[in-house]
């Protein structure tokens, strides 16, 4: 385990939904490697999250917690059990893609549900942790697709776009406890998942297109991630941060 002594997030508590896959992997591991302690959420991959904690748990306090951001009472159940929260990170998020004539409402609700209303279940169970913390913050994971519609994906670009006016809403909502809401919007990121959805190709092509030929790393959004909770972005708040190479310019 590494000593998080004089790091930049030494003493403060992270929770990232989503945790232990994907971007939020990456974001789990950048908090451990700045000092952190992060407590990860995932749904149903216990294989899954039994390798996250074998590998990060070697970077400093690391823990994980089964848990579905769309059942109410096990979130609640959840941050009850936390002493202590500095930073929420909602990160969990599915997609169904379809057309909308194809699509049951089942699998359109599933997908605002868990992108959504998870966010919004989470952020409203840590607000009693978030008023006792001195630098209390929350990022909302997006999409690019936040501000750009996309045929066949209208649940998940719904939903993503209403993660920003929610963030937006939070900020000024909670003004008074000084927490801060902030949005961050990736592009298209290399993932297990992203590999497993998308052909080599269509990876290939659409880094073409992006102005900085090239995709997205989870390294690019827990950059922003970090930096938004740090001390450097005190006074940045409702915002959403697009990390994209400029695919928007497009």
């Amino acid at each position: 385990m590494s000593d998080s002594a004089n790091k930049m997030f030494s003493n403060k508590v992270a929770l990232v939904t989503g945790g232990t896959s994907g971007i939020g992997y990456g974001i789990s591991k950048q908090f451990l490697e700045n000092g952190a302690k992060v407590i990860a959420l995932y749904k149903a991959d216990d294989k899954n999250a039994e390798k996250a904690v074998s590998i990060l748990s070697k970077l400093g306090d690391f823990s994980v917690v089964k848990c579905d951001v769309t059942d109410e009472k096990a979130v609640e159940s959840v941050f009850a059990s936390i002493k202590s929260l500095d930073f929420l990170i909602n990160c969990a998020g599915i997609s169904n893609e379809d057309f909308i004539e194809k699509l049951t409402v089942q699998q359109i609700r599933e997908t605002i549900d868990v992108n959504l209303i998870g966010k919004i279940i989470c952020c409203r169970s840590a607000l009693s942790l978030l008023k006792k913390s001195k630098t209390p913050v929350v990022i909302n994971i997006a999409s690019r697709f936040a501000e750009r519609p996309l045929a066949t994906c209208i649940p998940y670009t719904t939903s993503e776009a209403a993660i920003v006016m929610l963030s937006k809403n939070l900020a000024l909502e909670w003004k008074d406890y000084k927490i801060r809401v902030n949005t961050v919007s990736p592009s298209l990121t290399i993932t297990p998942l992203t590999q497993k959805l998308y052909t080599k190709q269509e990876i290939e092509e659409t880094a073409k297109r992006n102005p900085s030929h090239r995709l997205g790393q989870v390294e690019d959004t827990a950059n922003a991630v970090l930096f938004l909770c740090s001390e450097k972005a005190s006074y940045i708040n409702g915002e959403n941060l697009n990390v994209n190479g400029g695919i928007l310019l497009l």
